[in-house]
């Protein structure tokens, strides 16, 4: 009874993560010193398991720096928009809002260009600027028509600030580890394990690994199929191409 080969170095990061998780829960039901793995399992494949689960917490705070840029570029052109209002509003035909829009243009030029600051003092001087906008100068807004503006602004600096919480909070499980040099680790132990399962059946024979084998045999399947739709689909874009 063989057990399927797949090609770990094609899957994705989560992709070869999530297999391993799958594997390592199954192996836990059927237990280790059963399947006759203990030393291998215990001392050699969980310490890189759980290395691969540090190095997929690292890219996914990569995830988060892209999207604080992008959150960050947002907020930029709000700023910028609004300030572009109320440069407009200057030359409106009622003196009302003439007279707000200078008032506020005193506020906007205090600030300067908020984009050209550290980002945590852009932060720190949206929150400012927000405080002002809703405060002494909340009849300003509302004359010349910047409530909606404000309001976005508001809601992409708090989703700014709410991502780096989230940043500083993965950085206590920072670690320098590669995924791409865990990855080949937690393959070889992997490949030892199957060896070895494949070696005690032709010892032993295969009934007290049947079951075992099936289910893992189900699981390499579907990332084995994984990778051939992929391969189908980046075929027929060449073909197209």
């Amino acid at each position: 009874m063989k057990i399927k080969r797949v090609r770990f170095i094609a899957l994705r990061n989560n992709e070869h993560f999530q297999c391993q998780t799958e594997f390592k829960r199954l192996v836990e039901e059927f237990g280790a010193e059963a399947l006759k793995i203990l030393s291998l399992f215990d001392e050699h494949y969980l310490p890189l398991y759980q290395q691969e689960d540090e190095a997929i917490l690292k890219i996914r705070k990569s995830m988060y720096t892209e999207a604080r840029m992008e959150v960050d570029r947002q907020r930029d052109n709000i700023f910028r928009g609004m300030v572009g209002i109320n440069k407009a509003s200057l030359n409106h035909f009622e003196p009302e809002v003439v007279a707000a829009a200078k008032h506020l243009k005193i506020l906007f030029d205090t600030y300067g260009n908020i984009k050209r600051i550290p980002l945590q003092e852009e932060t720190s001087a949206i929150y400012n600027l927000l405080q002002e906008l809703n405060g002494d100068y909340l009849n300003d807004v509302q004359t010349v028509g910047l409530e909606k503006w404000r309001d976005k602004l508001q809601q992409n600096n708090i989703a700014y600030q709410a991502l780096i919480k989230e940043r500083d909070e993965e950085n206590v499980a920072k670690t320098k580890l590669k995924a791409k040099e865990v990855r080949a680790e937690i393959d070889k132990v992997f490949y030892q394990i199957i060896q070895r399962l494949e070696a005690q059946m032709l010892i032993e024979g295969e009934s007290n690994y049947r079951e075992f084998v099936r289910r893992l045999n189900v699981l390499l399947e579907s990332f084995a199929n994984i990778l051939a739709q992929r391969k189908g689909r980046n075929a027929a874009t060449k073909e197209e191409e």
